[in-house]
This record gives C-alpha cells, structure tokens and sequence, in this order.
C-alpha cells in the first residue's frame, strides 16, 4: 500500500470529491522472474545456493572484481527491477565475492559502503545480511557493520543478532563492509576520530551503493552529490600513492557507483542515465541500466493445459455466475482460504476425480494457470488496473479463448476478487514460480488542498493545476469578480 501521511485538517467530506482522496484499489499480477542460464552466471568464490534470474546474473556480470581468476573494474551499475526481484543480491553477492577475495589477498579496510534512506531500512538489511553471513561457514571471515543514529545493542563482531555496531571496534578494524545512512555518512567524513577508517579504507573500497535511489531527488539529491564528491576527495587525499589519471579524474576515483530502484524501473532510461550521473558525477553507459526479465506468459502456462487434459480435467464456467457469486459472499468477509478455494476450482474445472490434491499447492498452481480465465486475467492485469474496472476488462477481452461469459459485473467483481485471492494464496506457499499479486491503494496527502477565497466553506486540489473557470465553485467566484 502506497500511502501519504494525511493529517484531519481539512475533513474530507468537505472536498466534495472523495475519489480525489482515495485512488483504487488497483490489482497487477506479475509474471514469475526468468531464471538465468548456467552459461551466464560468473562465477563467485563462493557458493551462495541461490538460483539467480537472469537480470541478477546480468548485474553480477556488471558488479563481480574477477572472472575465471582475472582481475577486472566493476563497472557503474542501476538496477531498476520490481519489488521482489532480489535488488540486494544483485550487488550484495559479487561484494561478498570481492570481499573474500580481497581477504585472501591481505586487504583490510571498508570494501563496500552501502546507503540506505532511512535507518529502518538499514536494521532490515543488516539483519539479513547478518543471518546470511552467519549461516554460510564460507562467510565467517566476512565483517560487516552497521553505523547510525540509533541507540541499541553493542556488537564487536557479526553474529546472528546482528552486524558490528561498536564504533570504536569500527575505528580499530574497519568492517568489510559499512551500512549507514547519508547523514551518518556526513558526520564519519567530519568527525576527526573517524578519519582512521578512510585512512585505513583509502585503497580497499571498491563498491558505493545507494539503495532505494529514487529518494535521492529535489534538494536531498543535491545533498548527497555533494556528499559523495565530499568522499571522493576524503578518499583521494589517504590514497597510499598514485591513482591512474583516469581515476584521479573521476569524483568517486576507484570506487564503482551502484544504485538499486524499484520505482525509477517504469521511467525514461535516458532520464534514469541522466539522473544517476548528475547523482555519482560518473557516466552511466546505456548497458549500465538492468530491468528485470520475466517469463512470458506462453512460457509460464508451458504444456498445463495438454497436462490438464491428459488428467481428463475439463475447464469450464457456470452459466450461472450469480450463485456463485451469492455463494462467495455467504463466506464472509474473511472467508477460510481451504473452503474458499475449493469453491473456486469447482467453478472451474470438471472432472476432478481425487479432491485430496487440492492441497497440493504446487498442483493447483499448475492446474489454475491452465484455465483461460486466469490467462485472460495476467492478460489484463500485467499492468496496474483498477478493481472496479476489471469486469467490464474481462467481458470485453473477447472469446478467442472459448470463455464466453455472462452475468452482470457486480457478480463477476466477486468472482474475480475471489479468484485472486486464491492466486495471492497459492503465491504465498508455491514462492516464485507462481504469479505474484500486487493490490495498491493511493491516498492523496491532503496538505496540497486550496480554500477558495470566498464565504462559504470549498476546497480544490492544489495539484490539479491552475484554476480554471470551469471548476465549480471557482467558477462562480471569478464570475462574482468579474473575471472572465
């Protein structure tokens, strides 16, 4: 849920437009990520168990210091994938890759510095990074740190609670890899106790990540180019000798510059170029940019419709969508997931002799994403649409599919919400091979609202964009002012 913190200043049935306030909600169901090839996957010093998709593998191609034991430069680097796409592991494991490395090598100091907008999302990450430091034994030499604001437990090594928070453990033997904040980040670059950790990490860090990138714009992304020239001088001027002329050309010397965005992935990727390099003062070469890969919907569904018909399962549709419907409804609000679901598949499909495999969740993914209405609905929802538009969306897609459907669209809104649900379901115990379901609900901020200048009491939205004559009550005002 996206949402805007909306203080009861101004009471919303006084803006006359309640729509203007709440937008949605809106449904979008996502394609499984494609897997990455073996033949496109570097290899890393380590082995992570992960299975990467391949725009993960791509930005490893990108991010990783050696390749079949050759050094090499990571190269800049915007991954822009949606949510639950595993933007962290596309950066996090080739630094644990190059951190090993380095380690093997002799290499002491910060390797890797890793910027987060906000201190919650900076514990979110430290904590995960801290189980999966701890649970790999390949990874028990790596150190790692977290350096804000807040007050809490004081670590001078990794464990399963957490990264090293000790500052002066920090000064003495700096983490491979430092998580902080932009602030924070300000005052280790001011505070001349903590100049030991970039004397010490002068030629050893490698990797600047600024999670969460598209934060950065207006007056803080102002703030945080400076910063990070700021840092790139603090490096230079420790560097132990000379840095080539390409690097001491660059703000940022050798350091790789990495951004990660779920939003920025939809935009312009001239914009997104020309963003990232006004932020990090590097340029951005248009194969620095990684989007995700999903599996299209010919490859998700693959042979489950010929499986169905081998299974002698037939699928079909009530005529009678009403009942269902009715059905549905006597659930309740919270209606229980087993009941609901087999309400569902017995809407859909005919013929299904052993009902037990209904709680094989792996079996009714494969079985309901062989069903032309499912198919029908990623059509529809690979894009955000709105659930009170989705009926009239699904009637009007045609009948190349073989599903002719009736019935009005309050009865089918239940339906299809039902429907849903029971994909969300089947997501959550599957994982990522099943489609993901996303449900957004917009609240408008209502400190951008305008009082119009007059006796009685109305409101507009600032960010509409300029009053016009036709709007009403403005429109009566400018006629009571004798403007045209």
């Amino acid at each position: 849920i996206r949402a805007a913190h909306v203080y009861p200043i101004v009471d919303a049935v006084r803006l006359g437009d309640l729509t203007g306030m709440f937008k949605g909600p809106y449904v979008r169901l996502r394609l499984p990520f494609q897997p990455a090839t073996p033949d496109t996957i570097p290899p890393l010093a380590w082995e992570s168990g992960l299975t990467p998709y391949s725009h993960q593998a791509r930005a490893f191609a990108r991010l990783v210091s050696s390749t079949y034991g050759q050094p090499r430069n990571p190269l800049p680097t915007l991954v822009t994938t949606g949510t639950g796409s595993g933007k962290t592991e596309a950066f996090l494991y080739p630094i644990l890759d190059h951190v090993l490395r380095a380690k093997r090598q002799g290499i002491n100091g910060v390797k890797a510095l890793i910027l987060y907008p906000m201190n919650a999302l900076a514990n979110d990450q430290a904590g995960r990074l801290a189980k999966l430091i701890t649970s790999n034994n390949q990874l028990n030499t790596v150190r790692a740190g977290i350096y804000t604001g807040q007050e809490g437990p004081t670590r001078t090594m990794v464990s399963a609670e957490g990264l090293i928070t000790d500052r002066y453990e920090m000064r003495d033997n700096p983490p491979d890899i430092l998580l902080t904040n932009y602030k924070m980040l300000d005052q280790l670059l001011l505070r001349a106790e903590d100049q030991v950790i970039w004397q010490a990490s002068a030629a050893s860090l490698r990797y600047l990540v600024l999670d969460e990138f598209h934060t950065y714009d207006g007056a803080q992304g102002t703030d945080v180019a400076i910063l990070l020239r700021r840092l790139g001088f603090t490096i230079k001027a420790f560097y132990p000798g000379q840095l080539s002329q390409a690097d001491q050309a660059r703000p940022l010397g050798q350091i790789t510059p990495v951004a990660t965005s779920a939003t920025l992935g939809e935009d312009d990727p001239t914009q997104m170029l020309t963003f990232a390099e006004t932020v990090f003062g590097e340029d951005f070469p248009n194969d620095a940019i990684i989007t995700e890969s999903r599996l299209s919907v010919e490859d998700w569904v693959g042979q489950a419709p010929s499986w169905r018909a081998q299974q002698g399962i037939g699928a079909t549709w009530p005529n009678q969508v009403d009942v269902l419907a009715t059905q549905i409804r006597s659930l309740g609000a919270n209606p229980a997931i087993d009941i609901l679901l087999n309400l569902i598949v017995d809407a859909l499909f005919e013929n299904i002799k052993d009902k037990t495999l209904l709680n094989d969740h792996h079996w009714v993914e494969r079985l309901l994403k062989s069903h032309p209405l499912v198919r029908r609905l990623v059509d529809i929802a690979n894009k955000p649409v709105s659930l009170d538009d989705l009926p009239a969306r699904v009637r009007e897609a045609g009948s190349e599919d073989g599903l002719v459907i009736t019935g009005n669209e309050r009865d089918w809104a239940t339906v299809l919400n039902a429907v849903i649900a029971i994909l969300g379901h089947i997501r959550a115990h599957v994982g990522r091979e099943a489609l993901s379901v996303e449900v957004h609900y917009w609240l408008r901020e209502v400190s951008r609202v305008d009082r119009t200048a007059d006796s009685a009491a109305s409101f507009r939205w600032s960010d509409d964009g300029p009053a016009s004559a036709d709007d009403a009550p403005t429109a009566q005002v400018l006629h009571d002012l004798g403007i045209k």
